[in-house]
């Protein structure tokens, strides 16, 4: 009786200790397969009455920005979102995808099955839809930069799909041959194509790039997101530390981020608009009579070539006035600062909204102090919710001959 009861003892006290170590094994698998926590990601938020909150973020969604211990911050009061860099991240990668709406990618490998596309990287993957794919350029080692030479080859209005196959280069021949073809599939080792109705799979190791035929992209709008190695631009934008999505359909590791500029897609740029009423004085009053002339001294704005694209060249002396865009909020730009002509002349610019005067350049007064200030530009932040016209006034002060124009840096209305 007492063995036997001992020995239930001995088996009950088995049992205990093997659920003790059942236990302690399962504890162990469950700290040995939990992911690692995320490091904080340290964040700047730039406001729209133009305040700047920082902390730890943990959150973007749609409608509201959460960082730790902070009340939440709504989307439409916030210009931008800074992300704390990482000197450990980026590099130069294998591989690089342009797009539609502004994209531009990196990673070191591509493929593409069943409308889907993606973009590999050693410690993330990034998702797309393959019709915002355009060219994928697939470089020889990592390391190397520049856009390659095959991209200047492809037509303005190519036919079909394109396949870059690389060639031994010699003195008269590109070391590249384009195919004309429709991509199907991309994977690790070949990417499949039509040909003459033909299915044909090429190895990888000799595409140098593909292009697929896509309607001419319209100017890229919306809000703009950097990410490492490059960026794009969407509708909405949300973020979480595992993942970043754009427009719901682009996905991307939540490390990746770098910034996102909301004020990029409330943008109005002041080159779209027609001016309502525009009035030029130059110093000598005739020339902006005589054939030719009238336009080298009215108002204009700046070539997509130029060095500042979308800046406006104003001469003195001009008045120019735009109705403000519906639901505008701010008016900002950059002035050029610019040096006072022999005999201390110098331009003045004022800016008015609905004829009260908001803004006048530092050097309005003509005085040696302002003249002395050093060089730089000046910012441009002007409140235009409840106002109907804003007018800019380019005029010289002091007395001398004529004074060069000034150059406003991107200027826009924000909403």
């Amino acid at each position: 009786m007492n063995a036997r009861v001992g020995g239930e003892s001995s088996v009950r006290g088995a049992g205990r200790a093997r659920n003790a170590v059942t236990a302690f094994l399962r504890a162990g698998l469950a700290v040995a397969v939990c992911p690692p926590f995320a490091l904080a990601i340290e964040a700047r938020i730039e406001k729209t009455d133009g305040s700047i909150v920082s902390g730890s973020l943990e959150s973007i969604g749609l409608q509201e920005v959460r960082l730790a211990a902070l009340p939440a911050i709504p989307v439409a009061a916030i210009r931008r979102i800074l992300v704390a860099e990482d000197a450990a991240a980026g590099g130069s990668r294998r591989v690089a995808v342009e797009g539609a709406a502004g994209l531009r990618l990196a990673g070191d490998d591509f493929i593409w099955k069943d409308g889907r596309a993606a973009i590999l990287q050693e410690d993330g993957r990034i998702e797309l839809p393959i019709d915002r794919v355009h060219t994928v350029a697939f470089r020889s080692e990592r390391g190397t930069s520049g856009d390659p030479a095959w991209l200047g080859a492809i037509p303005e209005k190519p036919g079909s799909d394109l396949v870059v196959i690389a060639r031994q280069r010699d003195k008269d021949e590109p070391g590249f041959e384009l195919v004309e073809c429709a991509i199907t599939a991309v994977d690790a080792e070949q990417v499949s194509v039509v040909l003459d109705e033909e299915t044909i799979r090429v190895n990888r190791g000799k595409v140098a790039g593909l292009h697929w035929l896509r309607p001419t992209p319209a100017e890229a709008e919306g809000t703009a997101v950097a990410v490492i190695g490059g960026g794009l631009r969407g509708t909405s934008v949300t973020w979480s530390p595992e993942s970043l999505e754009i427009d719901g359909t682009v996905k991307l590791p939540g490390r990746m981020l770098r910034s996102i500029d909301y004020a990029a897609g409330r943008t109005v740029r002041l080159a779209t608009l027609t001016a309502e009423r525009t009035t030029v004085e130059p110093f000598f009053g005739g020339l902006a009579t005589i054939a030719g002339l009238a336009e080298f001294f009215a108002p204009r704005f700046l070539p997509a070539e130029s060095a500042t694209p979308g800046g406006l060249v104003v001469r003195p002396r001009t008045v120019v006035a735009w109705r403000v865009p519906a639901d505008s909020r701010r008016f900002r730009a950059r002035l050029a600062s610019t040096a006072a002509e022999a005999g201390g002349r110098t331009a003045v610019v004022t800016i008015s909204v609905d004829d009260r005067e908001v803004f006048r350049s530092p050097a309005a007064d003509g005085t040696a102090a302002d003249r002395s200030a050093a060089p730089g530009d000046v910012p441009i932040d002007v409140d235009v919710a409840p106002a109907r016209r804003l007018t800019i006034t380019v005029d010289a002060a002091g007395a001398g001959g004529p004074v060069g124009p000034v150059l406003f840096h991107d200027p826009v209305f924000e909403k």
